[in-house]
């Protein structure tokens, strides 16, 4: 399908005169103090990403690519779209066929939601906002004060690993990215999502069913190497957000039923608030994060996942200098409630002369299975 879909845009693209583009190129370094054996404590990337989009009058074509190359990263040397699709806007709705992205959730931190994108292990496995662009077909007809979405996921991305001498790279047998499913590969996943706002009270919501292959996968030991396997559920989800005077609450809720013999039904929530200090400091904006993350499912012996916010409380905060620059910091820490691992991070965000952006983040994870202290700086130009 890839193929196809890039021999009937770029043609198009080409010979087109209202070309609408913005994208980066930079690098990306990246330094860990963990003596983690037969592990590098460092990397070095180039980092090319472009946005292209056109339209024709109801038509609108889009496509988001990125390229990496790594210096001693074999895997890292890669193009790819993460985002190549074609979009007809009709009065009162609209259909999409390609590869793309959504964002589904309402917390800060973590989105049991979020389950559309298969997330990009490649890329960097401790940024929850990566993701794989996933192939689908979506219809959305819109309403007065809310949206109905019918999205077929055609099939399922398989996840890359940084090498087994990379930092980033926490399994403990080498890895093969072939998939292994319940089901056939090519069998489609299918959401329903409903979406609407309240039109006196500041409230944002949305429902989702999804039947089909689940975003969480479990890993089983074939030819002495890690694979994925993925199992079919259906899947009941919510998230909300609702602002009264300075204050933002939030909430997510999902619950799976599935008939794979090796995984449970599972049920997983959270809750959370940004509570926001306006100018608290001169014309700096300071904002006070709490958020809980719970994950539950059946004691029967099944496959442990053995997962991050299982039942973790975060703090946070976001100071936003409102400068020329756009600064930012951005830092928490997340507690597991009952086995004390911690994981803590900050990062700082802000442009340089306009066309420069600098981003510097560390993090630290302290858990049973492995430690990890990572300080890493982006720098690019943005066009």
């Amino acid at each position: 399908m890839k193929k196809l879909v890039l021999t009937l845009f770029f043609p198009i693209i080409l010979i087109s005169s209202e070309l609408e583009y913005k994208g980066n190129i930079g690098f990306m370094t990246e330094y860990s103090s963990t003596d983690a054996k037969d592990k590098r404590d460092s990397a070095l990337a180039l980092r090319l990403d472009v946005e292209l989009k056109q339209e024709f009058g109801d038509v609108e074509l889009f496509a988001k690519f990125k390229s990496i190359f790594d210096k001693d990263d074999k895997n890292r040397r890669y193009f790819d779209f993460n985002d190549l699709y074609l979009r007809y806007n009709f009065e009162d709705s609209d259909i999409l066929l390609g590869r793309s992205s959504h964002f589904w959730g309402a917390l800060e931190f973590y989105n049991f939601t979020d389950v559309f994108n298969t997330r990009d292990l490649l890329d960097d496995p401790f940024d929850f906002n990566l993701k794989l662009g996933s192939w689908n077909v979506a219809y959305t007809t819109y309403l007065e004060n809310s949206e109905i979405s019918l999205i077929v996921k055609l099939h399922e991305e398989r996840q890359k690993m940084q090498d087994i001498e990379s930092i980033n790279n926490f399994l403990p047998l080498p890895y093969s990215d072939d998939l292994i499913t319940s089901e056939d590969k090519n069998r489609p996943t299918v959401f329903l999502k409903y979406s609407g706002s309240g039109e006196k009270m500041q409230v944002d919501y949305s429902l989702i069913y999804q039947n089909g292959y689940d975003q969480q996968r479990y890993l089983s030991v074939e030819g002495g190497k890690l694979r994925q396997n993925a199992y079919i559920v259906n899947k009941f989800m919510g998230f909300a957000t609702f602002v009264f005077e300075d204050t933002i609450y939030k909430t997510e809720l999902t619950y799976a039923l599935s008939d794979e013999v090796k995984v449970s039904d599972y049920l997983e929530f959270g809750v959370g608030l940004e509570h926001t200090l306006y100018s608290f400091w001169q014309k700096r904006d300071l904002g006070l994060l709490l958020e809980y993350y719970r994950y539950d499912e059946k004691d029967d012996g099944k496959v442990d996942f053995n997962k991050f916010f299982e039942n973790d409380l975060t703090f946070g905060f976001r100071l936003s200098m409102n400068d020329l620059s756009s600064s930012e910091v951005l830092g928490g820490m997340a507690v597991d409630m009952k086995s004390s691992e911690k994981i803590l991070f900050v990062k700082y965000d802000t442009r340089v002369y306009e066309k420069y952006k600098l981003a510097l983040s560390y993090q630290r994870l302290d858990a049973k299975q492995r430690e990890l202290d990572r300080v890493k700086l982006e720098f690019g130009y943005y066009f």
